[in-house]
């Protein structure tokens, strides 16, 4: 099973960064979650935005509106475990890493084509 978990940030405050000591626990953290497979991916969304719309046929593709600060998702990481329990552990760890603050976290439901198809 899979989980996308996520940190978002108050509009209008800065993101307090982690402290040396949590930034070096969270790169052994993550190298350990990388090398073990339990890191799919990580990354952050950009505040820009791009909409593709179709209507009556016709295509229209704009940048924007853009992610409200308080919507922006800053940093995310795909993990993949084998319960909800251990997700929640980990994530507990990289929190730990982070310092105070909230994570959330959101189970990734499986498909593939033979879902799509039905």
């Amino acid at each position: 099973m899979q989980f996308f978990v996520y940190f978002t940030r108050k509009d209008g405050e800065p993101m307090n960064p982690p402290s040396p000591e949590g930034m070096a626990k969270m790169g052994n953290l993550m190298e350990e979650s990388f090398k073990s497979g339990k890191i799919v991916a990580t990354g952050q969304l950009p505040r820009e935005t791009i909409h593709i719309k179709l209507d009556k046929d016709q295509f229209s593709v704009t940048d924007g509106p853009f992610i409200e600060g308080k919507d922006l998702i800053p940093g995310f990481t795909v993990i993949n475990v084998n319960s909800k329990q251990e997700a929640i552990e980990w994530a507990k760890g990289l929190r730990e890493c982070m310092g105070d603050g909230v994570l959330k976290m959101a189970q990734l439901s499986a498909t593939g084509p033979e879902d799509i198809r039905k």
